[in-house]
């Protein structure tokens, strides 16, 4: 328990110091959020451009009219499919 405490100490310490570092590299913690909510806001719209493409070729698929036969039979995610 004692060697946990003190690694647990340092890995608190190391991560202060790192912190402390960015902020001031990044000019302050109001910089570094923006950043960080900049990040966030791209993070987002790839994701939804990526569900887009998922859904469109879910739709391409439909329309292709896949037969029962083609599909695995105990694919879970057939019924996604079938709506």
């Amino acid at each position: 328990m004692k060697r946990f405490l003190i690694g647990f100490a340092v890995g608190v310490a190391i991560g202060a110091a790192a912190m402390a570092i960015g902020t001031a590299r990044f000019g302050g913690v109001e910089a570094l959020a923006a950043r960080v909510r900049g990040a966030i806001a791209v993070g987002r719209r790839a994701m939804e451009a990526y569900e887009q493409d998922m859904w469109a070729d879910v739709r391409r698929r439909r329309a292709a009219g896949t037969s029962h036969t083609d599909q695995n039979p105990s694919d879970p995610l057939r019924a996604l499919y079938e709506r």
